[in-house]
């Protein structure tokens, strides 16, 4: 953990995840990334919240895409990919 993180810094980094989820723009690749290249410099608490989250989206995102719903919560097919590349930093 990085020890200059403020809660207010965390607090911002779970803003910046949860505003970027599900947007169909270039903020899906720019947090993704961001949360990747700081994911170990998080409080536990942070990566717990997008852990949970982001996985909440994947089982949302599954079911509309089975269902062949027009609104999908992660995005377009590119939107999701961008997801599966933080979700690997823990998923196996």
């Amino acid at each position: 953990m990085n020890p200059a993180w403020t809660e207010d810094e965390g607090l911002l980094a779970v803003a910046a995840f949860r505003y970027s989820c599900g947007r169909m723009t270039y903020m899906p690749d720019v947090c993704a990334g961001w949360l990747i290249r700081h994911w170990h410099e998080f409080p536990q608490r942070v990566r717990t919240i997008v852990q949970r989250d982001l996985e909440e989206e994947f089982k949302r995102d599954d079911e509309a895409r089975a269902e062949g719903r027009e609104y999908k919560p992660l995005g377009h097919d590119c939107d999701r990919k961008t997801w599966e590349r933080v979700r690997a930093l823990w998923a196996p």
